[in-house]
């Protein structure tokens, strides 16, 4: 079953949306307030097991035709692929609580082309292992960097969504060497801050010392929805609501990069923008044309979910991006 063909819930889209938003804030606000990083883990086994139930049938709607289990400097990282294109490979930088299996709508699409990979990132939910904190983006870019070399990937179309997209945006700055193309998907971070009330409402609903019902008020106005009412069967709904909820995330947040930083991108760069995003903004957009190689496009009607919400359109959009 392709779930690209899926009709998705635009409820559901809005749940893992702003359960992605929550999660995104708290590590803002983690990186400012508390105690150095450590090594992020799930809460209990229960959360671990319902994770991985989910995430094991999600990915089975398309099963990857190789697992490899990386050993890095910060941990052992869980990578799949698909495809048996002998040109440059698409590299693929999950979401926030979100893992490998979040590209299941696109996977069968862009592997008819290209030879895919797909990570769990190290600090966060998935079936990586990490064993040494990540203190900040040097770290990072060096795990990722490590996964490519013993993969021997000389260069990739490296593939960011939300802070996956960040982390792309910072990875390709620090190793353009390793970068024939740069998508970056809602990118959270890499081009601009959330607006002030995404982070006020976020960090609201965050706070566990709240009554409920104020908490359950500050997702309604980041949802629009009373999202406490809404439950969900879907497999990818569960897997990101309980990474989100179920994973003691330890993650560096990505660094914004500034408009000197931008020019010195020289591959060519691919910005996709949710028109009715709570993490991209009018700036997300104004930073994005800096770019010397860049392409810019709002999709219509669409949310921070976007790569689940207009999947064919995307990789229709980014295979001509990658033929060209």
């Amino acid at each position: 079953m392709n779930m690209n063909k899926k009709a998705f819930n635009k409820k559901i889209l809005k749940i893992i949306t702003t359960v992605v938003i929550i999660a995104l804030v708290f590590v803002v606000i983690k990186g400012v307030f508390f105690n150095p990083p450590d090594i992020g883990k799930f809460k209990n086994i229960d959360y671990q097991n319902q994770y991985n139930q989910a995430y094991d049938a999600v990915l089975k709607l398309a099963p990857p035709d190789e697992t490899y289990d990386i050993q890095t400097s910060f941990g052992v990282v869980r990578v799949y692929s698909w495809g048996n294109s002998n040109g440059i490979p698409v590299f693929l930088l999950p979401g926030h609580s979100s893992g490998a299996p979040m590209w299941i709508d696109n996977i069968n699409d862009f592997s008819k082309e290209n030879k895919v990979y797909a990570i769990d990132a190290l600090g966060d939910a998935g079936k990586s292992r990490q064993e040494v904190p990540l203190k900040d983006m040097n770290d990072v870019n060096t795990y990722i960097k490590e996964v490519m070399d013993k993969l021997a990937l000389d260069k990739v179309n490296l593939v960011g969504h939300s802070f996956g997209g960040g982390y792309a945006a910072n990875f390709a700055l620090a190793c353009p060497e390793k970068i024939n193309t740069l998508v970056l998907l809602e990118p959270a971070f890499a081009l601009n801050y959330p607006s002030g009330s995404v982070m006020f409402w976020a960090t609201v609903s965050s706070m566990g010392f709240l009554p409920k019902s104020i908490r359950d008020y500050g997702l309604s106005k980041i949802s629009n929805e009373d999202v406490s009412n809404i439950s969900s069967d879907d497999p990818l709904a569960k897997m990101i609501s309980i990474g989100s909820s179920g994973f003691k995330t330890e993650l560096p947040t990505p660094k914004v990069l500034n408009e000197k930083d931008i020019r010195l991108f020289d591959m060519p760069v691919y910005v996709a923008v949710a028109d009715n995003s709570l993490i991209t903004t009018d700036k997300t957009i104004e930073s994005a044309e800096l770019f010397p190689k860049g392409s810019v496009k709002v999709y219509k009607n669409t949310t921070h979910s976007l790569p689940m919400e207009v999947s064919e359109e995307l990789t229709n959009d980014l295979n001509k991006f990658w033929g060209k």
